[in-house]
């Protein structure tokens, strides 16, 4: 069974798609053989609510979440819409012992191919969510620690036991660390392209909790529709063979 990985230097480097529309299906195999390593791994672990292919040594884009009884998996996952953002605290199984609190979506409209590898498109609430927004940033390369504010739930206990005073002001000391580490990063950018993705996601997340940026989107001409987000998912194809054959 393979390990849990915890190094976050290796969690910090985005990954590429699973190309499986070939006509020898070796790529099916290989998505298959991905989703049985999660599901063993998952399986292994009861209290695991998710988990990414990069944590188990897979540099893929496919997850899976724990649904009560049943674990779903999401292949080549792709977000068309997030809304109605919050500042939460979560946790993440790469980083035993350590809480974030974080900025997060609770409504989010998504496409992606299932464990059959049929194409679906869905929108998620609520605790949903949130699991589904931290692990498709995961596979960017984009992990908690890189937009939260970190606590040790050993030394200063749990987030959700803080008084409503002492709440307040951890929401304040995470929104200063934001506009801190969005200010240096931006500096550091012009010397490591690679920090895009991470710049981009803490701008917006400063944006959102500054109340710079407003995140419902009513206008539907600026949503896609059923056959716009097909139409993503052909294309989201096409980059993928396009990947494979680069290689």
């Amino acid at each position: 069974m393979k390990e849990l990985i915890t190094d976050l230097e290796i969690l910090s480097k985005p990954v590429g798609p699973l190309v499986f529309s070939t006509d020898k299906g070796i790529e099916k195999e290989e998505g298959l053989k991905i989703i049985a390593d999660l599901k063993e791994v998952m399986d292994a672990n009861p209290d695991l609510v998710a988990l990414a292919a990069p944590q188990i040594g897979i540099d893929k884009r496919v997850f899976c979440i724990r649904f009560d009884n049943d674990i779903k998996f999401f292949l080549n996952p792709i977000v068309t819409k997030k809304s109605k953002f919050e500042i939460t605290a979560e946790t993440f199984s790469s980083c035993p012992g350590k809480e974030f609190l974080v900025t997060r979506p609770t409504e989010i409209s998504v496409i992606y191919y299932t464990k059959e590898f049929k194409y679906e498109d869905n929108k998620l609430l609520g605790p949903a969510a949130k699991i589904f927004d931290q692990q498709i940033q995961l596979l960017d390369g984009v992990i908690p620690s890189d937009l939260g504010l970190v606590s040790d739930i050993e030394e200063d206990g749990k987030i959700s036991d803080l008084t409503e005073e002492e709440l307040a002001e951890a929401i304040s000391i995470y929104k200063k660390f934001i506009a801190a580490k969005t200010a240096e990063l931006s500096k550091e950018l012009k010397a490591d392209e690679t920090l895009e993705k991470q710049y981009k996601q803490l701008k917006f997340t400063e944006d959102v909790i500054t109340g710079r940026t407003q995140v419902i989107v009513d206008n539907p001409e600026k949503t896609m529709n059923r056959e716009q987000r097909r139409a993503a998912a052909k294309q989201a194809k096409k980059i993928a063979a396009k990947h494979k054959r680069g290689k």
